[in-house]
């Protein structure tokens, strides 16, 4: 009988860390299938980075630090002013907004081609916001990025 016993415990603990592998695969998977699902991740990231955190204090390089946060959420690892040096706030959660917002909008998904007008703003502004030395122009591009991906997130629905 002990030995039995044995044999369901040891099965046990080859099958539970395997069923929990299959488990993330499939989160995963469902996360990739849906890019709507990932954008709306990475904009809640850039949304805090560009309305509350670049907003925050009277120095200018805490205010870009965070514009370049937003920056590198929005164009993904990939993207022509992405740089590694500032940080990957949203590491993990897509491929960035704008090409995860890309696959959406090819896919038809509702709301996505329309999010990607606001989001394209947002990013136009947050590029020019990076080029300022003073924190009384950075921040004001700051609120009116937030805004703008606000917006985007409010098109692309619950």
């Amino acid at each position: 009988m002990r030995d039995a016993w044995r044999t369901v415990a040891t099965l046990a603990a080859l099958v539970v860390p395997a069923a929990l592998v299959v488990v993330s695969v499939t989160a995963q998977q469902a996360a990739a299938q849906d890019p709507v699902a990932a954008v709306r991740v990475q904009l809640r990231t850039a949304i805090f980075h560009s309305s509350e955190l670049a907003q925050r204090g009277t120095a200018v390089a805490a205010s870009r630090l965070h514009m370049q946060h937003t920056v590198n959420c929005l164009e993904g690892p990939e993207g022509p002013n992405f740089s590694a040096a500032a940080g990957h706030p949203c590491q993990g959660q897509g491929n960035g907004i704008i090409p995860d917002l890309q696959r959406a909008v090819s896919a038809g998904a509702r709301g996505a081609e329309r999010a990607m007008v606001f989001v394209r703003a947002a990013h136009t502004l947050a590029l020019q916001a990076l080029k300022s030395n003073d924190v009384n122009e950075v921040q004001p591009f700051a609120i009116v990025v937030a805004r703008n991906l606000q917006q985007a997130m409010a098109v692309l629905g619950p």
